[in-house]
């Protein structure tokens, strides 16, 4: 069952080879852009424009390290190709910061004991990437790292102890946040800041701040309430066509999307072997997207020996998970498949991969098997990885009786499909399919869809306060950047502060002192992790080889590696757990909630609680427990303070946060 998605198209300018959105991202004048296109539409390319043309300097935030290579390989072939740089230069101005290159910069001794820091050597390339030669330079990032480099603490850098938020935002022309519908509440601190920087010091300072997604949020309002004045804010929005006129730029041929009922994704590539092979005889990359990295696992095997029945080999093979992209060691996921963010899949035939590479990554693909995602937003990403420019594609979804019952917007959708069963439609009626899914809040009577897929919740704006009023603690900012980031305190920063004002008195009294002090600066450690990962361990294989692992993942997927192993702390004083054999998943997977460790204000101890929705709540009722009330007599105030800290930016304190920091860094990015 199944219906077509039409060719269509931008308009391109006969002379720059520009679509309106992509000329108003170069050139309007407002410092905030928020636009909103369809993917394929080009909107990461006009930065590369950027960079050749006007000799522009950019940095390029991204949410996954795939995505950053993806975009790397892109800019270099066409530096070499196009603007005709040589190898040498071209490589010297693009740059990666993510936890792969600081892993690669330690092994090439540049960074590390006896020499400069991770921060103190991309505090350097913020100023030059390679002042020996002309032309643009860009640097594509992780937002942790980015942030890692503004919140660093009492960390200085020899000459270099006033490098902050406003030299990023002096010695770049763009800043570009990628598929920012990415962004988590509590992660948005960071960008509202450096919007609102930009758009008050204007003519002061050099960045414009870019907003990029095919599956926008509505941040406006947020932005507006955080103080970023609204003539300095230009919400764009691309230009469809679908007669595809000699001027056009065609950005994805006719496209058929079927769903076809099946038990397991590789029972859906196996029905289709003869189309595959057709494809991959013909030049083209096939691409196939698990929801699920445990099923990814467990069917990796199957998939292995049917490429392998269909002639394609193991070095054209590519895999992309967290899992085995952490892999290290000679026999590195034996030989079934080749793996890592660092390689290109358009250099193979077969791309298998989890949600990694639903955002933004390009493939010369016009075959795709998907699973349709969670939420509808992943659908319509992974839906626009196929049949890119002029290319026809076909698109399998796999569905089943599971994923309708947990889905709703999938019962909507596929209902939708089998309406139109056999029909031509636009991508903009199934977008707005998609957005109808997932934007109850709008008033039911309104005819007209709105343009995103949802807004920022209220946390937003208290997150992002608390990270300005972390910002402003910083030791790296010299006087005037301190006074200048206090002038320009949104009311939800200094609300923040208020709070947490309030709340440190209890350290008057002794028996408080540690608990509410540790409570009060873990509480603003919680600014520095911008998105919920969870605590990953490094599992040490009997014959050496290492992978790395979410907690939680091993919990309900592999409770024999738990069993097994054995704990050993390595020379950097992180735990390990050790197994014999190799690491492999249980048959089935089993329930395990998802919990965390909490501390409080006013004791000496935590508690464990169920890591789900009702989190906060169950903290502030442990926090305000009636039969407790003695304990904080006279602290009423501060224990209402800290209550509303929690219920404002819903960040509930576990009071391990320099580890998790670090997972945070290494294993999101």
């Amino acid at each position: 069952m199944g219906l077509i998605i039409q060719r269509h198209g931008v308009p391109s300018d006969p002379k720059t080879k520009l679509s309106p959105l992509q000329t108003a991202l170069l050139h309007s004048p407002e410092k905030v852009r928020i636009a909103n296109a369809p993917t394929g539409a080009g909107k990461s390319y006009v930065f590369q424009r950027a960079m050749i043309d006007k000799g522009d300097r950019i940095l390029f935030i991204v949410p996954t390290r795939s995505l950053a290579q993806n975009l790397k390989f892109s800019l270099l072939t066409a530096l070499i190709k196009e603007a005709k740089w040589d190898q040498t230069k071209a490589n010297n101005k693009v740059k990666i910061w993510s936890s792969d290159t600081t892993e690669q910069l330690k092994k090439a001794g540049k960074i590390g004991k006896g020499k400069i820091s991770i921060t103190g050597f991309r505090i350097r390339e913020i100023y030059e990437l390679d002042d020996t030669r002309e032309g643009g330079e860009m640097i594509f990032a992780t937002p942790e790292v980015v942030s890692g480099i503004l919140l660093r603490g009492s960390f200085l850098n020899a000459g270099q102890s006033d490098a902050g938020v406003i030299d990023l935002l002096c010695q770049f022309d763009h800043i570009v946040f990628d598929e920012f519908h990415t962004i988590e509440a509590r992660g948005f601190g960071m960008a509202a800041v450096l919007a609102k920087l930009a758009a008050v010091l204007v003519d002061r300072c050099r960045a414009k701040i870019s907003f990029l997604s095919a599956t926008a949020l509505d941040i406006k309002p947020t932005l507006l309430d955080l103080g970023v004045p609204e003539e300095q804010i230009k919400p764009l929005e691309e230009t469809i066509t679908y007669d595809c006129a000699d001027s056009d730029r065609p950005i994805h041929g006719n496209v058929e999307l079927l769903f076809e009922q099946t038990e397991r994704l590789v029972d859906l590539i196996a029905e289709h072997a003869n189309e595959i092979r057709a494809e991959i005889e013909s030049g083209h990359l096939v691409v196939v997207i698990y929801n699920k990295l445990a099923d990814l696992q467990r069917q990796s095997k199957e998939i292995a020996t049917f490429l392998e029945t269909l002639g394609i080999k193991k070095n054209k093979r590519l895999l992309i998970n967290s899992i085995d992209g952490s892999r290290r060691g000679e026999a590195e996921f034996k030989v079934d498949f080749q793996f890592g963010s660092d390689k290109n899949p358009n250099d193979f035939d077969v791309l298998i991969a989890t949600s990694s590479v639903e955002m933004g990554v390009t493939f010369k693909t016009r075959l795709l098997f998907m699973e349709p995602g969670f939420e509808p937003l992943n659908f319509l990403q992974r839906y626009g990885r196929v049949a890119r420019g002029n290319l026809d594609g076909k698109v399998f979804v796999r569905l089943d009786d599971w994923l309708f019952g947990k889905m709703p917007w999938l019962r909507q959708l596929h209902k939708w499909a089998k309406q139109n069963e056999g029909k031509t439609l636009t991508i903009k009626e199934l977008s707005e399919k998609l957005r109808h899914t997932v934007v109850e809040w709008f008033e039911p009577q309104a005819e007209e869809v709105p343009s995103f897929f949802g807004h920022l919740p209220n946390r937003a704006k208290y997150t992002a306060g608390l990270y300005w009023h972390l910002l402003h603690q910083q030791k790296s900012n010299n006087q005037y950047v301190k006074q200048f980031l206090l002038d320009n305190f949104p009311k939800q920063a200094q609300y923040i502060r208020t709070l947490l004002k309030t709340v440190r008195k209890m350290a008057e009294k002794p028996e408080f002192r540690e608990s509410v002090t540790h409570w009060c600066d873990e509480f603003e450690n919680e600014a520095k992790i911008l998105r919920q990962i969870g605590r990953r361990i490094k599992i040490v294989e009997q014959n050496g080889n290492t992978l790395t692992v979410d907690e939680h993942f091993l919990q309900r997927e592999a409770a024999n590696v738990l069993e097994t192993g054995f704990l050993l702390l390595n020379e950097e004083g992180h735990s390990e757990l050790h197994i014999n054999g190799d690491f492999h998943l249980d048959d089935v997977s089993r329930y395990v909630p998802k919990q965390k460790y909490v501390i409080f204000p006013h004791k000496p101890h935590g508690i464990t609680l169920d890591d789900d929705n009702e989190l906060v709540k169950k903290w502030c009722d442990c926090l305000t427990n009636p039969r407790e009330s003695y304990i904080w007599k006279g602290y009423e105030d501060a224990i209402e303070a800290a209550k509303k800290l929690v219920n404002l930016t819903g960040l509930v304190v576990t009071g391990q946060q320099t580890e998790e920091i670090e997972m945070a860094v290494s294993s999101g990015t």
